[in-house]
């Protein structure tokens, strides 16, 4: 029994058993998975702050920037059919250039219609005036015949208050001449008083049709300036100093007033309008200085400087705003437009064109930490 004891006290241990799948499945799945929970935190803090990382930044950056300028469009103000367009298609032109003209015959017929009727206007109210200074005679006239008359009133009266005090003295063919005088003195003095009265109501009339002649003739005034100023449209000139774009009309083309005729770039006035997303914004202002780039003219740097920041979004201006209000709302960063202005004397200024892609950086160090 002891041997039996001793003999299996020292028989040799067995080995281990492995590990069960199941464990090695959970190994296999469980490191990667942790490893990706940690980079997705990662991610996601980064993420979470960028905005906030990017808005904190001294140098706010983008390559949603365009070269723009005040393009004007010239279009013919009065209708017609183009008798020349002297210019070529992206022509250098200077202030005052001839760049079309609109047939003027009818323009002109018009001008020489509204002159025949001013001084049609004018001799009418001259010969207004002339009636009112013979008026103003005839007035004179009756005022003296008046004056006449009652003179021979006076005189009739006496002789006939004499031919009365006389009496007995006196033949009643003589009192009776006497008086018949009075009586015709009497009706002249009516007379004449009237004819006057007459003639000064005669002036009222002239003169009441004096403001309506004036009103005729500043009327035809008006449609003698309004027929010229249709007639200096039938040229159109270059306002400023620039380079023309594509020509919109040619010889014997038939336009009507709002018409395109051709666009004018203020060559070399350009500036860079440069589209900053909303959380780039909180420390941009007027008077920040810039650098910009051009894709036409990689390597090379131009400064500028900010002039002003729009007053709302880009999308707040388009056509048709966004209504966050109906449907499903998916928030989305807005961008805000940004004018800089270049700084004068850079050779490259003359070689920009609107149109041309640029990148922007602002520098905003002043307000770092504000």
């Amino acid at each position: 029994m002891t041997d039996q004891t001793s003999q299996g006290s020292s028989a040799p241990a067995l080995p281990a058993p492995p590990p069960s799948a199941v464990i090695a499945t959970i190994r296999r799945v469980a490191i990667p998975f942790v490893a990706v929970v940690i980079v997705g935190s990662a991610v996601a803090s980064v993420i979470i702050d960028w905005d906030r990382w990017i808005a904190g930044s001294a140098q706010q950056w983008t390559d949603d920037a365009i070269v723009n300028a005040d393009i004007s469009t010239l279009s013919a103000q009065v209708s017609g059919i183009i008798r020349s367009v002297p210019v070529a298609d992206y022509q250098k032109v200077t202030k005052g250039t001839l760049l079309a003209e609109i047939d003027p015959r009818t323009y002109e017929a018009a001008v020489t219609v509204a002159s025949a009727n001013l001084a049609s206007a004018n001799a009418t109210l001259a010969n207004l005036a002339n009636q009112i200074e013979l008026q103003n005679a005839a007035i004179d006239a009756a005022e003296a015949q008046h004056v006449s008359a009652l003179a021979q009133q006076t005189q009739a009266d006496e002789e006939y208050r004499r031919q009365k005090d006389l009496g007995g003295a006196t033949t009643q063919q003589a009192l009776q001449q006497a008086q018949a005088a009075a009586v015709q003195a009497a009706a002249l003095v009516r007379s004449t008083a009237a004819s006057t009265a007459q003639q000064q109501a005669q002036l009222k009339v002239l003169r009441g049709q004096e403001p309506l002649l004036s009103a005729q003739v500043s009327a035809a005034q008006g449609d003698l300036d309004t027929a010229e100023i249709n007639k200096g449209y039938t040229r159109i000139y270059a306002p400023f100093d620039g380079m023309l774009g594509r020509r919109l009309v040619h010889e014997g083309d038939f336009v009507a007033a709002g018409t395109g005729i051709v666009s004018e770039v203020p060559l070399p006035n350009v500036y860079v309008m440069a589209n900053f997303k909303e959380t780039q914004l909180a420390r941009m202002a007027a008077g920040d200085k810039a650098e910009i780039s051009f894709d036409t003219f990689p390597g090379q740097v131009l400064r500028g400087t900010v002039i002003d920041l729009s007053p709302a979004s880009g999308s707040i201006f388009a056509l048709l705003p966004p209504d966050n209000a109906t449907g499903n709302y998916t928030k989305v960063v807005q961008r805000v437009p940004v004018k800089i202005a270049l700084d004068a004397g850079q050779p490259l200024l003359r070689k920009l064109l609107p149109g041309m892609s640029a990148i922007v950086t602002v520098d905003t160090p002043g307000r770092v930490g504000q």
